[in-house]
């Protein structure tokens, strides 16, 4: 026997009103009280038992009949309670039979009743057939069925040039960094097609069970922006260099330039620079002086207490010593030849051969392996590697290295879980509310004023639960983005000298002893110092 739901059917008589229950047959859905409570409501019958109704709704399992109300009231016909989707696509039908004697409708009927609805668009009349045919009742049914939009495609826009710069500097065979080919900068020739632009697809409307259009979700539209030195095609799809020079991206904003070229020191002869491409610097840039640029920066001289600032990368030739006025901070990676009592904040990573007593942070690798390959005082940092000839020094100067851990990272995940915290206990309260009233409601004692509160209360704790998910999911993104630096490492290729202070992901080791060809890592909640 086929699986069906359970279901009732009212007979009514002269002065009284009997319940025909039908229990679930081969695991079928039970029914539920409060939809006997709503039909009855519906058919305007009062004072029936509403204690026998569920007592026989929760024990019996073979169709039974009882009186319920000793009133009596009109017989009805079967009809079709229809219930839309929010997005209008599909219409839901529960039939309920006829009461004993009356007529049962025939699918054309229900068509008619659909569209005295307005439900006009995708009936699926099929189903009306098989319910005339094969009648099921207190069961879901599909009735009528929209068509849903095609989404379409966000533009996109491709970039024929090095866009995000990753490429790390080769080293000679002494040990030292090769400054003469960092391939750093994306060279471009006159007439060179610098970026293409694929239009968006605004995809295809559908159309609702009211016969009403639905759009597809907006799609991201998108232009090509420039700067000077390049013109835009015709058809608006293609960037082309108007002169020789290189190329940079800037936000979504690309840009050739030609260079700007300083070809002594910065300083009071020029003041401070301000550039929205790439300088080059033949000399030096003294104390209290500024080079601020939206491309690269490359300094042939030495850098005194001076700042520089670059949205790409920075190569100093010599090397910074800051004289603990200095400070340097670019978007892209950092090549020099030493750090020296400076502030260094870079946002990719850092090749030098010697770091002395600065405080240095990168969210990329640090290399410090050239001829000397020395960090000394100060404290440097790294979100994954820090990789060092040696670290410290025989005089114990306080030198500490950090990998593993960005704050900004960790915060956030701790606003979530109180977000989370607080938003549950809301939930769980409006949970509470609408189980209370539901249940008095059952109980015929709930007040007319509080009954449109179930639905609304209920509204709430969806939205809560839409909260709670975005936030869990923005909560294991961060997670596991923490989670990609279990492998952070510092790594010592010759000595760590004693007084030398290892932080890993929030905890920290301090040396006591010299060691020699170590690697630290975190290992089951510990640091651990492991040759190689």
């Amino acid at each position: 026997m086929a699986q069906k739901n359970a279901y009732f059917q009212l007979d009514i008589r002269e002065a009284s009103i009997k319940l025909k229950y039908f229990p679930p047959v081969n695991g079928g859905e039970a029914l539920k009280t409060d939809e006997v409570i709503e039909y009855l409501n519906d058919r305007h019958i009062e004072n029936y038992n509403l204690k026998l109704i569920n007592e026989t709704i929760l024990t019996a399992r073979e169709p039974v009949s009882i009186t319920i109300c000793n009133e009596t009231t009109h017989t009805v016909d079967e009809i079709m309670k229809v219930k839309v989707t929010p997005d209008k696509m599909y219409a839901i039908a529960r039939f309920y039979p006829p009461s004993e004697g009356r007529k049962r409708a025939d699918a054309d009927e229900f068509e008619r009743d659909l569209k005295a609805l307005k439900i006009n668009t995708g009936i699926v009349y099929e189903a009306l057939k098989k319910h005339e045919l094969e009648p099921e009742y207190c069961t879901n049914v599909i009735v009528a069925l929209g068509t849903k939009p095609i989404q379409g495609k966000n533009a996109s826009i491709e970039y024929k040039f090095q866009a995000d710069k990753k490429s790390k500097p080769r080293l000679k065979d002494d040990g030292s960094v090769d400054f003469h080919h960092l391939d750093n900068i994306s060279h471009v020739s006159k007439g060179d097609v610098l970026a293409v632009l694929t239009k968006e697809d605004l995809g295809t409307p559908g159309v609702d069970i009211y016969g009403t259009q639905v759009r597809p979700a907006r799609v991201e539209r998108m232009t090509l922006k420039h700067g000077k030195n390049i013109e835009l095609s015709e058809d608006g799809l293609r960037l082309i260099s108007l002169v020789d020079g290189h190329v940079t991206l800037e936000g979504d904003r690309v840009f050739v330039s030609d260079n700007y070229d300083v070809p002594a020191d910065v300083d009071n002869s020029t003041g401070d620079i301000e550039y929205n491409g790439s300088v080059t610097i033949k000399g030096n840039v003294r104390t209290g002086f500024s080079v601020h640029a939206n491309g690269n920066i490359e300094i042939f001289g030495v850098v005194e207490g001076a700042s520089i600032y670059a949205d790409g990368d920075i190569i100093l030739h010599r090397g910074i010593q800051g004289m603990g006025k200095g400070k340097l901070v670019c978007k892209g990676n950092l090549i020099s030849k030493f750090i020296e009592s400076a502030d260094i904040n870079v946002e990719g990573y850092i090749e030098t051969d010697t770091i002395l007593h600065s405080n240095v942070i990168a969210k990329g690798d640090i290399f410090v392996r050239g001829k000397n390959g020395n960090i000394i005082g100060g404290k440097v940092r790294s979100s994954v590697l820090i990789e060092a000839t040696r670290i410290g020094s025989a005089m114990g100067t306080t030198t500490e290295v950090e990998v593993g851990t960005d704050p900004t990272v960790a915060t956030r995940m701790t606003d979530i879980k109180t977000e989370i915290t607080e938003k549950t206990e809301e939930r769980i309260k409006f949970d509470q509310l609408v189980q209370l009233m539901r249940k008095k409601q059952e109980m015929g004692i709930l007040e007319p004023e509080k009954k449109a509160l179930i639905p609304q209360f209920t509204k709430n704790m969806i939205l809560l639960d839409a909260e709670i998910k975005k936030l869990s999911d923005e909560y294991t993104s961060l997670s596991e983005q923490l989670a990609s630096n279990i492998h952070a490492k510092i790594q010592v290729n010759s000595d760590v000298h004693a007084g030398t202070k290892v932080i890993i992901a929030g905890d920290y080791i301090l040396i006591h002893e010299d060691l020699a060809h170590v690697k630290f890592m975190k290992q089951k909640g510990e640091i651990k110092p492991l040759s190689f």
